[in-house]
């Protein structure tokens, strides 16, 4: 796969850190409803390629009962799926702690795991399910591609909320399983922390393991600490009030791993050589990486940029992540070898790199100027399993183009200076 690049609401910017939302491109200023506030905040934060709001379908069979709601905000990223159920309380004049009770119980627990029931119910009997996402790109949700479901509840109460039910952190469905409970206010925190969707969807699956092993233990403990055991603590110690503290020593920088301006120009301006290639595997790929994958990448990708810049022949430069069984490599190509070169060295770092490093996947990019003033990037995508090729084995030997590779283990969460 080969694709080609050209590029030349005060609730949410009050808490926007280094403006990561603005430079996502997606306007946070003042809404319509509680559904739109999530949905901006989601895509601000998770990329409009990945979230879906108003995911309504219709089955097509004879017996449709109509429009169905799949749920009321989707974020898919390759394999793993989180489903949401949004639920707001207005407020109610002369209200008392026992209908508000009432209204948590009604519209949270029994009609909110309704709803989560009925998704998973949907999911499973539909082959297909259409959904859009936020830059009204169609495609077919297949469960059968899902290997993770989160359920997640967030819920906007009235500040008369009893004080035992806001803190409430799960609850447990026979058919649909754990699902997490979380107040809005929460989720906003969750989401400037973690900031990216794969690191998202980690702490989901952290704290639903903290939920099988705690239990209950954890309601009594605000979100902060939990987040804050993700973050930073031993994965195998009893979260505790005291772990909220690693919050607090985050030095995000955002610079040096943002890749949001990269993923925005690419996915709006791809021309891919074959009407059957996909852009979205390999947006899909950056955005399973987290911050230190995502810094890991970055740091090449500009370094790469910047030798086709200034027209300076460098070695490709690249990095593979077992964890995802990926590779990504880096070629900076001169102005001279644009026109008869640049395709098939693109072709041959790729495959070069997958074979080296026996990896299913590996993402090529090669980068040349075009012009004083801007630049064309090329891609290409590899996905099959690795084997054993004389020819290729042969070649490496006798004349490896790359540099060589160490393994390095990276921290996820820089740390400010003064706690190194």
């Amino acid at each position: 796969m080969i694709g080609t690049e050209s590029a030349s609401g005060q609730f949410f910017e009050r808490t926007d850190p280094g403006g990561f939302a603005r430079r996502a491109g997606v306007s946070t200023g003042p809404s319509v409803s509680f559904e739109d506030d999530i949905s901006a905040l989601n895509q601000a934060y998770f990329f409009r390629e990945f979230t879906y709001s108003n995911a309504k379908f219709r089955t097509g069979r004879d017996s449709d009962p109509g429009e169905l709601e799949l749920a009321d905000s989707l974020l898919w990223v390759g394999t793993g799926l989180v489903v949401y159920q949004l639920k707001e309380r207005q407020r109610q004049p002369n209200t008392t702690l026992a209908q508000e009770r009432a209204w948590f119980e009604r519209k949270v627990l029994r009609k909110g795991t309704r709803q989560v029931r009925d998704t998973l119910r949907y999911l499973q009997s539909e082959p297909t399910i259409p959904v859009e996402n936020h830059r009204g790109h169609r495609f077919e949700l297949r469960s059968a591609s899902i290997e993770n479901i989160h359920k997640l509840m967030v819920f906007n109460p009235s500040s008369e909320l009893p004080v035992d039910l806001a803190h409430k952190k799960f609850h447990l469905s026979g058919t649909a399983g754990t699902i997490h409970l979380i107040r809005a206010g929460d989720y906003l925190g969750i989401i400037r922390t973690l900031l990216t969707p794969a690191e998202f969807m980690d702490y989901l699956a952290h704290r639903e393991r903290l939920i099988a092993r705690w239990g209950t233990q954890l309601n009594a403990l605000p979100e902060q600490a939990l987040l804050g055991h993700y973050v930073g603590a031993d994965l195998a110690a009893q979260p505790e009030l005291s772990h909220a503290g690693e919050l607090l020593k985050i030095d995000h920088q955002i610079e040096q791993w943002d890749v949001s301006g990269i993923i925005g120009r690419y996915g709006d301006r791809i021309v891919t050589t074959t009407g059957a290639t996909d852009p979205y595997e390999i947006l899909t790929v950056l955005a399973q990486l987290r911050r230190d994958e995502l810094k890991e990448f970055k740091s090449r990708y500009v370094l790469s940029l910047q030798k086709a810049r200034a027209n300076e022949f460098a070695r490709p430069y690249r990095f593979a992540l077992p964890r995802l069984d990926c590779g990504f490599v880096f070629v900076p190509v001169t102005v001279d070898a644009i026109p008869h070169r640049r395709r098939n060295a693109l072709l041959n770092f790729t495959m070069a790199h997958k074979y080296d490093q026996r990896l299913r996947r590996c993402i090529g990019t090669t980068f040349a100027a075009d012009g004083e003033e801007h630049y064309t990037i090329e891609w290409c995508l590899m996905d099959h399993p690795w084997e054993f090729d004389a020819e290729l084995e042969q070649a490496l030997t006798a004349n490896n183009p790359f540099r060589e590779v160490r393994s390095v283990k990276t921290e996820r969460y820089a740390r400010r200076r003064e706690e190194q």
